[in-house]
């Protein structure tokens, strides 16, 4: 069953699981599927080959830019962008007005990063192309991510730098 909001424009091989709610205007495009128990806000946008796991919920103005995989149990708060190739693994919360990036100030594309299983991303991050952080961490409002985080911990500041351990 989908539930679906006035305005919204859907591929044809658009597939969803049980339970799929969709909000106002929002578009999905070719390649996209989703999971059981999905809810997309108003105004999300959704490019070619995103995948969303099941029990997701998906808040307004989120925009992925396609070729991405985001797992269950994911949070993605209202505004935020998942660029081009990023990996959300399960059990994730993404805060609002978070920022994934795809390419290098250079323009050198760079696809590749991925927030590991059960981080927590607060408002207004910055995640820079390529980044691997590590699972279970937690990544502070308004920090910048421009290299690896290989170990869990708090994260702040810009660049992000380890505050303590969890």
């Amino acid at each position: 069953m989908m539930k679906r909001g006035k305005g919204c424009v859907v591929a044809s091989d658009f597939r969803h699981g049980k339970n799929f709610r969709m909000g106002n205007y929002c578009v999905i495009m070719r390649g996209c599927q989703v999971g059981d128990n999905v809810w997309l806000e108003h105004f999300v946008l959704l490019k070619p080959g995103t995948v969303i796991g099941s029990d997701t919920f998906v808040d307004s103005y989120v925009k992925s830019s396609g070729q991405n995989r985001i797992g269950s149990h994911v949070t993605l708060r209202f505004n935020a962008t998942i660029a081009r190739e990023v990996i959300v693994e399960d059990d994730v919360f993404i805060s609002p007005n978070v920022m994934t990036i795809y390419s290098t100030h250079t323009g050198e594309k760079r696809g590749g990063t991925v927030i590991g299983a059960g981080c927590h991303i607060g408002t207004n991050a910055v995640i820079g192309p390529a980044v691997k952080i590590a699972a279970g961490s937690v990544i502070g409002a308004l920090a910048y991510v421009n290299r690896n985080i290989e170990e869990q911990g708090v994260y702040i500041g810009a660049p992000a730098r380890k505050l303590r351990d969890l």
